[in-house]
């Protein structure tokens, strides 16, 4: 059962991460998702074959003859049919909201005034190229160490080395480093991954890549959790108006690893400014108690 870490309305994402993360609905919004945007009439034949077929249909076009070919198909439960019009109404909301709380690198770095820190910036190699600041990673720097330290825990906010739990004879260790930890490396209870990007362009592969590392680490503490019946919250930090409102089909997929429960919590943009300090607070003092 997921622990809530969000309030107001998010709230309804919990009654999708209470289905469980290995639940087929994911499979069917994965397959959904592969599918672009700018394939409109590729994505209404499927969502209606769907509907009347009650199967979810592996597409293949052909690009010798611009055929669209049915390779096969596959039943699905008609709850888990419900559950997924259902879901896509409810993202496409969720993405809207979220979509408005991304900031600026200068509203990040206001708020970053306004803690009464300064933001490291990222060097590049070519001064051509836009030198980002590191506005994110300052905030939630700044509000984990003092919730930490109300509590009493110690945190690693920049660590070297991958993260390890083991109890007894069994291991498992991160398969990156990761940003930040509560209270170590060793048998973390709390780590969060930050996604920020500034700049003025499109942004790129390394969008599609943070979402896939953040799946990956997602869904091997998920596994880990089941094995050894341990809890550790995975939070993930996003923000960069500019860049991620161009990677659209990465910024859904967030959501949709959110929803999930891949992830326990996303953190987009002012959300950092608005609630990351009383998400941690509860987590911190369940640990306590």
């Amino acid at each position: 059962m997921k622990k809530q870490l969000s309030q107001n309305n998010e709230k309804d994402v919990f009654s999708y991460q209470n289905i469980g993360w290995q639940h087929e609905l994911w499979d069917v919004v994965r397959y959904f998702r592969s599918i672009g945007k700018n394939e409109k009439q590729l994505r209404e034949f499927w969502l209606a074959y769907l509907k009347e077929k009650s199967s979810l249909a592996i597409l293949v076009n052909e690009k010798s003859s611009k055929k669209l070919e049915i390779h096969g198909s596959v039943p699905l439960k008609q709850n888990t049919i419900d559950l997924f019009f259902e879901y896509l109404v409810f993202s496409e909301n969720q993405y809207e909201t979220y979509k408005n709380r991304l900031r600026t690198e200068q509203e990040a770095l206001c708020f970053c005034e306004q803690l009464g820190i300064t933001a490291a910036k990222t060097a590049t190699k070519s001064l051509d190229h836009h030198q980002s600041s590191k506005s994110l990673v300052a905030a939630v720097t700044e509000i984990s160490s003092k919730i930490a330290a109300k509590f009493g825990f110690n945190i690693d906010i920049d660590p070297q080395h991958r993260c390890v739990w083991f109890k007894e004879k069994d291991l498992y260790v991160t398969a990156r480093n990761l940003d930040g930890a509560i209270p170590c490396l060793v048998n973390p209870f709390v780590v969060w991954e930050i996604k920020e990007y500034w700049g003025k362009t499109k942004g790129g592969s390394k969008m599609s890549d943070a979402v896939y590392e953040c799946l990956l680490v997602g869904k091997e503490l998920r596994e880990y959790e089941e094995k050894r019946d341990s809890r550790i919250y995975h939070i993930v930090f996003v923000d960069g108006k500019e860049q991620w409102e161009h990677r659209i089909s990465d910024f859904i997929r967030f959501i949709d690893l959110y929803n999930q429960g891949i992830i326990d919590d996303l953190v987009v943009g002012r959300g950092v400014e608005i609630r990351w300090s009383t998400t941690l607070d509860t987590i911190l003092l369940k640990q306590k108690t």
